[in-house]
């Protein structure tokens, strides 16, 4: 007996199980299927991953505008710290021992707290409007977001302001550089109320202030972006301006350790007796540097910052 393939052959008709290509279960087909199915359960997941980052700006926002901006700003957050300490220098002659040991020496000590931006304005973002929108008060808000933040945040901001102290004064005078890993110490309460007080610029002044601001002269030509902007910085100047004795407070108690054998209430008695008989002895001239330089760092912080958490919030929505 022939079979169906040997009659066709022999009539001269093409068999019809001949030339058909691999059949399933042939080596070929399998291998495309792997491939298929491999691509299916690795591009699902990092597909929903993808749509899930496009969808969370905010988050988006800590985890990249909050190291940009602090990193950039490091000699200024420099600034700060040694203002507290030194009351005779003018503005230009703080700056000028910022920058003593060379132009990217201004950056010293600067990559702790950059890392520790992530959490930071993680919490003056995502934690913040997810608070508000809980409990509806944006003063409980901001404090509860500022406490957040410190805790994250307090350890690396004080070692910052040791290492740049060290960096300026004879080695006799160092200050012992603290453990990242404590928590909290002699200045956390006035960096809690530091961070609340600045960050009232853009989250309870800036949503109110848009209209005046759109009022001054000039302003109308510019772009509802550039407004946007403009109402920001304003209104972190005044942060900014209200946040100084907190920041001060907490600069001059990183750089003191005397403080830490105190009670608490000692340490608040020493901070506040320190701040007036500061400014008690040095008068407006001080007030006014102190202020210029606050301004100069936690003015353009948080403005930069708005601007990154609006443009990656609009992007995803736009997703």
């Amino acid at each position: 007996k022939h079979s169906h393939a040997d009659r066709a052959q022999a009539a001269g008709t093409p068999s019809p199980y001949k030339h058909r290509g691999p059949q399933v279960g042939s080596r070929p087909s399998i291998r495309r299927m792997q491939v298929t199915v491999d691509a299916a359960l690795f591009s699902s997941p990092l597909d929903g991953i993808l749509k899930r980052l496009q969808a969370s700006g905010d988050v988006l926002s800590g985890a990249i505008g909050g190291p940009l901006v602090v990193g950039t700003l490091t000699p200024q957050r420099n600034a700060m710290t040694l203002a507290a300490k030194d009351s005779t220098s003018s503005f230009a002659g703080v700056y000028r021992q910022v920058f003593a040991s060379g132009f990217l020496k201004g950056w010293r000590g600067g990559s702790i707290p950059c890392l520790a931006a992530v959490p930071q304005f993680t919490a003056i973002g995502p934690v913040y409007l997810l608070a508000e929108k809980r409990i509806g008060n944006p003063v409980v808000s901001m404090f509860m977001a500022s406490l957040f933040e410190s805790l994250f945040t307090f350890s690396a901001h004080r070692r910052n302001a040791q290492i740049q102290y060290n960096a300026t004064v004879p080695v006799s005078q160092h200050v012992p550089c603290q453990s990242i890993y404590r928590l909290m110490g002699a200045g956390f309460v006035p960096h809690v109320f530091r961070n609340c007080f600045a960050q009232m610029g853009i989250r309870l002044f800036s949503p109110h202030s848009y209209e005046v601001v759109c009022r001054l002269p000039g302003i109308s030509t510019l772009s509802e972006g550039k407004r946007l902007v403009a109402s920001d910085f304003a209104c972190s100047v005044l942060a900014a301006t209200l946040s100084l004795p907190f920041n001060h407070a907490f600069s001059w108690a990183a750089c003191t350790p005397e403080l830490e054998q105190m009670s608490y209430a000692r340490r608040g008695m020493a901070m506040v007796q320190w701040l007036i008989g500061t400014y008690r002895e040095q008068g407006v001239k001080l007030l006014a540097r102190d202020v210029g330089i606050r301004i100069n760092y936690t003015a353009f912080l948080f403005t930069g910052y708005r601007l990154v958490e609006r443009t990656l919030v609009d992007l995803s929505h736009d997703a």
